[in-house]
């Protein structure tokens, strides 16, 4: 045999089995574009340039693409080997040797992963000028960028799918080596035994299950959530593998016991269909309920983020622009330097809030603020604020009467309901309680405010706060000066980077603004949005390809023994109910799951979220209803597609 009658004879296999290779193609090529698009975006110089956090996201997401086109497309492959093993067997009964079986895969690879290579770095780089248009838009940007070619993203890309397609290259071989051709030809006849029922397994899968869900409800700061996230995540997708292979299995042996329901036709077929082969099932649908879950939280999160940005910037700024002082500053004439800086640019002062402050880390125990100590087994540190009853009456234009040891209270919480208040070696008559006289960032919002009647007494709670805590350098009282402008978007962008230049220079002080952070949250919370719809549509397409693979090979080993029922008198209409309860049962219960692990997931997403600053409970939940509803409408769509495909397969 020539070298041209193995490369003619596997260009007709290709040919000849284009209804599995198509999509196989299809679907490789995607991930090599999506993979390339994703390593040029992590290495252009534009992105690397505008914030440092958006390279490390792109890194992410290219990592996880690659991992996930490893294992998706030794998945797919499998469905591929699978419906070729009855061919393949032939070959060797016809006297083929395996060595030329195997020369015959390995030019049908060369030929498959080729095409998807190149053709996939071609659409990448197309799609690439695309997504990175999308990327500036949502970046806010309005000059058009280029999506420069990228020798780096190329070779990296090449480099990982020649060896994906390696590994599924001696995959195949290694099928047709170690099988002799009666099991060859079998192969794809042989379906799983009916599996045994196993208590312990369905169990295991409840507390594991379980114990994500708990560790998502009950956890009430951010930060443990960072740890335990993903060890929450790991517990939920083993508890779903075991479920859907332990779970799935009782509720069809639970089914097939009713002889009321069972033994009718359309049931009888799918409940016995489906149980006889369900380990295999179990697998497939429990990939598709993770990849639907990552799907609703992936896009769900970030666009609760991102959407989220203007009320973050509302919390952060109750002003437009603030400087705030860490040393000793003469206000007044600070205030009339912004305000002359304010009118060069053709801009004016519109509200201000002036005042001195100090910030003590002490322990409450009963009605004592101790000094000196810290509690760092607390799960947050309490701060108290100390202002003076100048600044005070400034800011709520009220007018008190404070002798030098009462003062006022603000309770964060309302936790202290006491009459005196012990700081040091001084005892102060808590004159009354008050709401929050600061406009400031919520989310740095002390424990306490107390207002004291001069800077005299303010600066001796300085004093012996430096003493008990042994502080060997002066710790100067701080201040802020924040303040509104008149002026459009532009003008307070252009304005807020002039003050940032010139104030942020000195020494003791910084400025910061409502515009200058936009511009940081836009930049990066734009990226991260990006790269959950690009990891959103990824997981979805990797959803849809796996439900068709699989319900070609479902409908391939159905096929034959449909044709057998209607040849004994079992009618079209029958089958397509038979099919339908199938189908249902395979697309229904993935989402149903999906959708009650992000519920259980929704607590602890949210706490992640505070970390970017999102605190809109509301907002979060309707992202996740919004997400939820257009999954279900692609996942319907999937439905549609895929059943007609089953059906025109077994009819």
């Amino acid at each position: 045999m020539n070298r041209g009658f193995f490369s003619k004879l596997a260009l007709r296999n290709l040919k000849s089995n284009k209804q599995i290779y198509l999509p196989y193609i299809f679907a490789s090529i995607a991930t090599v574009a999506m993979f390339y698009m994703m390593v040029a975006l992590m290495g252009n110089k534009f992105v690397q340039t505008r914030n440092a956090s958006l390279p490390m996201f792109f890194t992410v997401g290219a990592v996880v693409i690659g991992v996930f086109s490893f294992l998706f497309i030794l998945y797919t492959n499998s469905f591929l080997i699978k419906r070729r093993k009855k061919e393949i067997g032939l070959y060797a009964i016809l006297g083929m040797k395996k060595k030329h079986v195997s020369r015959i895969l390995t030019i049908e690879s060369l030929v498959t992963s080729s095409f998807s290579i190149i053709v996939g770095l071609i659409l990448g780089h197309l799609l690439g000028e695309l997504a990175f248009l999308v990327l500036n838009y949502v970046l806010k940007f309005g000059v058009k960028m280029s999506f420069p070619f990228t020798l780096n993203a190329v070779l990296i890309t090449i480099g990982l799918f020649v060896l994906i397609f390696l590994v599924t290259l001696i995959y195949n071989i290694t099928q047709v080596t170690f099988s002799n051709p009666i099991q060859l030809i079998k192969g794809k006849q042989t379906g799983e035994r009916e599996p045994k029922s196993s208590i312990f397994l369905f169990i295991l899968s409840l507390l594991l299950i379980g114990s994500g869900y708990y560790l998502s409800v009950t956890i009430d700061n951010p930060m443990d959530a960072i740890i335990y996230f993903l060890l929450a995540v790991l517990l939920v997708i083993v508890g779903t593998y075991f479920l859907f292979i332990s779970g799935s299995i009782f509720i069809l042996k639970a089914l097939k016991k009713n002889k009321k329901l069972y033994y009718r036709p359309s049931p009888f077929i799918s409940i016995s269909g489906m149980l006889y082969r369900m380990k295999q099932n179990a697998a497939g649908l429990a990939n598709i309920t993770i990849l639907a879950t990552m799907v609703i939280v992936a896009v769900a999160t970030t666009i609760a983020v991102f959407i989220g940005i203007q009320g973050t910037l509302d919390i952060r700024f109750p002003y437009e622009n603030k400087i705030t002082y860490y040393t000793e500053a003469n206000l007044e004439e600070e205030f009339k330097e912004i305000q002359k800086e304010t009118e060069a640019t053709g801009l004016e002062v519109t509200g201000t809030e002036i005042y001195t402050y100090y910030n003590l880390n002490p322990i409450v125990a009963d009605n004592e603020l101790i000094l000196g100590e810290t509690d760092y087994s607390a799960n947050e540190l309490f701060q108290a604020k100390i202002i003076v009853q100048e600044d005070y009456e400034k800011m709520t234009n009220q007018t008190i009467d404070l002798e030098s040891d009462e003062i006022l209270v603000y309770d964060l919480k309302d936790d202290y309901d006491f009459s005196t208040l012990l700081i040091g070696d001084a005892t102060y008559q808590i004159k009354s309680k008050i709401e929050n006289p600061i406009k400031m960032d919520k989310l740095l919002s002390p424990n306490m405010i107390l207002v004291v009647e001069s800077k005299e007494v303010l600066q001796s709670i300085i004093d012996y706060n430096i003493q008990a805590s042994e502080i060997e350098y002066d710790v100067p009282m701080e201040a802020m000066i924040s303040w509104n402008t008149t002026g459009t978007q532009e003008q307070k962008k252009s304005y807020s980077e002039k003050l940032a230049d010139k104030l942020n220079s000195r020494e003791g002080s910084y400025f910061d603004s409502k515009e200058l952070l936009s511009v940081e949250l836009y930049d990066v919370n734009g990226g991260f949005l990006f790269l959950g719809i690009f990891l959103g549509l990824l997981f979805t397409f990797g959803a849809a390809l796996i439900t068709y693979f699989k319900q070609v090979s479902e409908g391939y080993d159905d096929r034959e023994k449909f044709q057998i029922m209607q040849k004994v008198g079992l009618d079209k209409q029958t089958i397509r109910k038979t099919t339908r309860l199938q189908i249902i049962w395979m697309f229904l219960l993935p989402l149903v799951i999906a959708v009650i692990h992000v519920a259980f997931a929704f607590p602890i997403i949210q706490k992640l979220l505070l970390l970017f600053n999102v605190v809109d409970t509301t907002l979060i939940f309707w992202c996740f209803a919004g997400v939820i509803v257009g999954y279900s409408v692609i996942y319907g769509i999937i439905y549609q597609v895929t059943s007609k495909v089953y059906y025109s397969i077994v009819k």
